[in-house]
């Protein structure tokens, strides 16, 4: 069993279809990554808007502070002054991006410890200043949070608790990232702390691009809060956290809840960060607030205010990259993130949204390699283009509307894998034989014809057919004169423009040119493609190029170049027959043209060679057809074909159906078939030849054209008396001698 064409690429697109699927389903690394950067792309598209009175400031550590106080670290006093200076402006909490696992190196109380001042005197001694101890003295019962990070010092577990949690839902102590040892603060700045937060972004798993921020972490027996989700904690005076669960599945945390605040949260506890351009106006320089030179003025940016605390400073090397492309201080990740928290702006990206990826990516790629196997490639590109427009539509829509992440690069790929794979086998190997096809008949059909067999290219083998067709035979008139008064080039640029002008003519009727035989064409209907009115097309055809060759006539450039050598005007004879004939390639198995063979073929080549004795430029041999019946004919008798034992019926064609309908043709053709009817009487005496004659004269008067063919029946009276009056039974009807005098 033959299959379809269109089964090779829509198997291949099938298949391409299953293993993108299944490379989804597995997920690597690049594929994470490509998913990562689409986001990426819709944040730099569509930043976060700023929102007005949002309470958040960074106090920086920058250039101008290390300028002013030296370098860092500084003297644990100063940060102790700092503390004290935002209290006293209303701070609502102070979160430290800094850890301090070490005691300040530069306190005079430690100096005493040191070795090289061993000697010194202990007059004195206990009233050296420790600077840990104010700074543990300045936070203490201040709404202030320090911060720890991973590390080897210490064991998570062993952190103090400032905070409860609570939770609901399925049991998911192991869904966020697990602690083991941690670097924290010394013991008194830990235990003065009023807050305790992990300070850690998980870069390596996100190509160095702080895209989530863990707002939970464990240490395999508790939770454990970030510095953010601690400091917002603070600022509204909340001891207990409530983290809820899915009801069903394990480890899969949904949101966190702090105070009035609930912040959406992946399974894994972490923070989808939605950033916009970093905001010079929210930082306030260290120095200034230390200084305590202009607290008025900078009261109201400190005043009911979550300040973080941290540093930009250049040699201080705390800078992150952001999805928008810009590095930026890992003290204003966090403060981002609260940004988000307070002002409401939040992403997320919850399980089903991966199902409805592959959901996606699935039926718009099966939906378009369908396409790819189906239709031409240009509307087959439209359908991928348009679904390619659909998924991009879709992403945009649900990050700017709904603040959903959903991913265009995996059905983006997908599609144009699947596309390219049933695109390219196609092209490859099933349209190899369009391409055949076409390189065999894009110059002899018409573009319809041409269209039908591109459909069915598996036709193209060595072999034929039986068919019922019509053959057309042209050929140049007078060519020998011609050929023998040109130069070889000036005849070939003759016969050339000529054979354009026919071709269209035949192609415009959805015939299939055979071959030019130097002076001749060989065209024919009704293959490879049916055509049920193959005669009348054929007629058609012929009409066309008696009218293409009379306007080739009227080019000025031909007539200069043809008349002073007498041969203009040129003219052609065109012979039709219909008939069965074997239709197919005929040739070898390595070279073969299509082509047609049969008696048919014969008939119409002696037809156009009879022309010359009908007088006549387009002769139609056999019975007419009804279609053909509409056109303007006139039977012509019966004439001995070169080949046949018995005359053969011949019909000449006048006119197209506007011709026909004409009062002139209706006079003519009731003259006509008059002046046949007294011929076919076999009437010999003088005075019919004479009643013959004036017939003739008169039947001219009604179309001049018809002048030479008219003429010439008086000399053909044998090819209608030869013929029994029913053969004639296709063209006209017998007339008795009274009828044909009453007309």
């Amino acid at each position: 069993m033959r299959l379809p064409k269109q089964a090779g690429p829509l198997a291949i697109g099938i298949v391409a279809v299953l293993l993108m699927l299944a490379l989804r389903g597995l997920d690597p690394v690049f594929l994470a990554a490509q998913r990562a950067s689409g986001f990426d792309t819709l944040q730099r598209l569509w930043p976060r808007d700023a929102t007005d009175g949002i309470p958040i400031r960074i106090v920086d550590i920058d250039e101008k502070s290390i300028s002013r106080l030296g370098q860092w670290p500084w003297p644990r006093q100063q940060l102790a002054k700092l503390v004290n200076e935002l209290s006293g402006m209303g701070v609502a909490a102070i979160a430290f991006d800094i850890v301090f696992p070490e005691e300040d190196r530069m306190s005079p109380a430690r100096l005493l410890k040191d070795p090289a001042f061993a000697n010194l005197g202990q007059r004195g001694a206990t009233a050296l200043p420790d600077f840990d101890q104010e700074f543990s003295a300045a936070i203490s019962g201040k709404p202030v949070v320090l911060a720890f990070a991973r590390g080897e010092m210490a064991e998570a577990r062993d952190l103090p608790s400032k905070a409860g949690f609570a939770q609901t839902g399925a049991p998911a102590g192991s869904a966020p990232p697990l602690l083991g040892k941690v670097t924290a603060n010394i013991p008194s700045l830990q235990a003065a702390a009023a807050g305790l937060g992990n300070i850690n972004i998980d870069l390596a798993s996100q190509q160095g691009i702080a895209r989530e921020m863990p707002m939970l972490w464990t240490d395999g027996q508790r939770f454990l809060p970030s510095l953010g989700v601690e400091a917002l904690r603070i600022a509204q005076g909340t001891d207990t956290y409530l983290v809820h669960a899915d009801d069903e599945q394990e480890n899969a945390i949904t949101s966190l809840a702090i105070g009035a605040l609930e912040i959406p949260l992946n399974e894994n506890g972490t923070f989808q960060l939605y950033y916009r351009p970093n905001p010079p106006d929210m930082y306030v320089s260290a120095a200034d607030i230390i200084a305590g030179t202009d607290r008025e003025k900078l009261r109201p940016l400190i005043d009911g205010h979550i300040v973080l605390v941290g540093t930009s400073a250049v040699g201080l090397l705390d800078s992150r990259t952001t999805p928008l492309g810009e590095a930026i201080p890992g003290v204003s990740i966090h403060a981002q993130a609260l940004e988000q928290i307070l002002a409401g702006q939040f992403l997320s990206r919850p399980e089903w949204v991966g199902g409805l990826e592959i959901a996606m990516a699935g039926v718009l790629s099966l939906l378009t390699v369908l396409a790819a196997a189906m239709a031409r490639p240009a509307f087959s590109s439209f359908i991928a283009a348009l679904s390619a427009a659909s998924i991009v539509a879709l992403t945009a829509f649900a990050f700017r509307q709904l603040g959903l992440l959903i991913d265009a690069t995996f059905p983006l790929l997908m599609l144009v894998v699947t596309f390219l794979a049933a695109t390219a086998y196609r092209l490859l190997v099933t349209d190899r034989l369009g391409r055949q096809m076409r390189h065999m008949f894009g110059r002899y059909v018409a573009p319809s014809v041409l269209a039908e067999l591109e459909k069915n290219p598996e036709s193209l083998k060595l072999g034929g057919e039986i068919r019922d067709v019509t053959v057309l035979f042209l050929d140049i008139a007078n060519f020998t004169p011609l050929s023998e008064k040109l130069k070889p080039d000036e005849l070939v640029a003759v016969v050339n423009g000529l054979w354009d002008r026919c071709s269209k003519a035949i192609l415009a009727e959805s015939g299939t040119i055979d071959k030019f035989i130097g002076d001749a064409i060989m065209a024919f209907w009704n293959a490879p493609v049916a055509c049920p009115d193959h005669q009348y097309r054929a007629c058609k055809a012929a009409l066309g190029i008696r009218a293409a060759v009379k306007a080739y006539n009227d080019d000025a450039e031909l007539r200069r170049r043809l008349e002073p050598k007498k041969l203009w005007p040129l003219g052609v004879r065109v012979g039709l027959a219909s008939g069965e004939a074997c239709v197919g390639n005929m040739g070898s198995t390595e070279r073969f043209d299509y082509s047609v063979i049969g008696e048919t073929v014969n008939t119409a080549a002696r037809a156009e060679s009879a022309c010359k004795h009908v007088a006549h430029d387009i002769l139609l041999a056999g019975t007419v057809d009804h279609a053909t019946k509409r056109l303007a004919t006139l039977p012509a008798g019966h004439v001995n074909l070169k080949g046949r034992s018995l005359p053969q019926p011949v019909t000449i064609v006048v006119g197209d159906e506007a011709e026909a309908a004409t009062a002139e043709f209706h006079t003519l053709a009731k003259e006509h078939q008059g002046l046949v009817s007294q011929m076919s009487a076999d009437r010999k005496k003088a005075g019919d030849s004479a009643v013959l004659s004036q017939l003739v004269s008169e039947l001219s008067l009604h179309n001049p054209a018809l002048t030479p063919y008219l003429t010439a029946l008086t000399g053909r009276t044998k090819d209608f008396r030869q013929a029994p009056a029913s053969a004639l039974s296709g063209h006209v009807k017998p007339r008795s001698r009274k009828e044909f005098a009453q007309s």
